[in-house]
């Protein structure tokens, strides 16, 4: 019996060493996580400018009358979606513990002066002083970085990912610059489309030699459609060749609720470009994108019902027929 209560006891105390130990395990994370070092403490509404360099690239972007642009790049709006997620990362990026704080460090890490993957400034006013300057290096893990701020000697790993800080310009350009947004009518060079309540039909106008309006193939035109008001960029164009500046263009013109846009398609090269009226600036598209808008003609938008199909099949191989025996 005495042997069984020493037993007891020595298991008593195991378990009471164990519960402080978890105890103070838990104290020190939650003590820790409420010391974490706040690493961007800059209000992103007070941002002016962001720079970004690495890679031997930089990129910068402004803000102007509420609008982010990008200056290298004609004042071409910045993808905002993009944008706010980075902002969103950057403002919750906290150190629990610096990794390391030697000047041996920063180069290992890559988040010295002079070795970084990453330089990004943050400006809160006109000046040359940023905000705050913050070096992104190596990764530790998995979407995991090494950053330093310029004013710090603490390395930290935090929850970032290099590439969320791309340095080209065409990195950053809003893709849907061009995008037309819900039509209610479509222009191109035979053709003529109006939105009713029912879907795309022919403009009045586009009668045919007083013939009765033929009705509207739903799938080519809902494609034709789609493709314009989601319409995107892959790229501004600075230099376009000489080719691309004289080749032969088609002139889709739609209207919306804003009012009329013109576009203007052109090939060469075997690269794909469209500019708007609104805009003396060239872009490249994706031949994908170019060949729904452009390849659309009144006798594709037709809807041809499934027997006048069946019929014309049957009538071209009934001509085929003739011909091999003719030949």
């Amino acid at each position: 019996m005495k042997n069984l209560q020493m037993a007891l006891s020595g298991v008593l105390a195991l378990q009471l060493v164990l519960a402080t130990g978890l105890f103070w395990e838990s104290t020190s994370r939650q003590q820790a996580q409420a010391q974490a070092t706040q690493l961007v403490q800059t209000e992103t509404n007070a941002l002016q400018r962001l720079e970004i360099a690495g890679d031997d690239e930089h990129v910068t972007l402004v803000r102007k009358d509420g609008q982010w642009l990008l200056p290298e790049l004609h004042d071409l709006p910045v993808n905002g979606d993009k944008l706010d997620t980075l902002l969103e990362k950057l403002t919750a990026l906290k150190g629990n513990w610096p990794v390391a704080t030697s000047n041996s460090a920063r180069e290992r890490f890559e988040v010295a002066e002079e070795k970084f993957r990453k330089h990004l400034k943050l400006y809160s006013a006109e000046g040359d002083k940023p905000a705050l300057e913050l070096f992104v290096g190596t990764s530790p893990g998995f979407r995991k970085v090494h950053v330093r701020r310029a004013d710090d000697d603490a390395i930290y790993a935090v929850e970032l990912n290099s590439f969320d800080l791309p340095t080209t310009t065409d990195s950053w350009l809003d893709k849907s610059l061009l995008a037309a947004g819900t039509l209610e009518q479509i222009q191109g060079p035979d053709y003529a489309l109006e939105k009713a309540e029912d879907g795309w039909k022919f403009a009045a106008a586009d009668s045919g030699d007083g013939e009765q309006t033929p009705a509207v193939d739903p799938g080519k035109a809902r494609e034709l459609a789609a493709a314009l008001e989601k319409l995107r960029i892959t790229k501004a164009v600075d230099n376009a060749s000489e080719s691309a500046l004289q080749a032969e263009e088609t002139e889709i013109v739609v209207q919306t609720s804003e009012g009329e846009r013109r576009y203007h398609f052109a090939s060469a090269d075997d690269k794909y470009y469209v500019r708007r009226d609104d805009r003396e600036q060239l872009f490249e598209i994706s031949q994908h994108d170019f060949d729904r808008v452009t390849n659309k003609r009144r006798q594709d938008l037709v809807l041809i019902e499934r027997e006048e199909e069946e019929q014309t099949a049957e009538e071209k191989a009934e001509s085929t027929k003739e011909e091999a025996t003719q030949s």
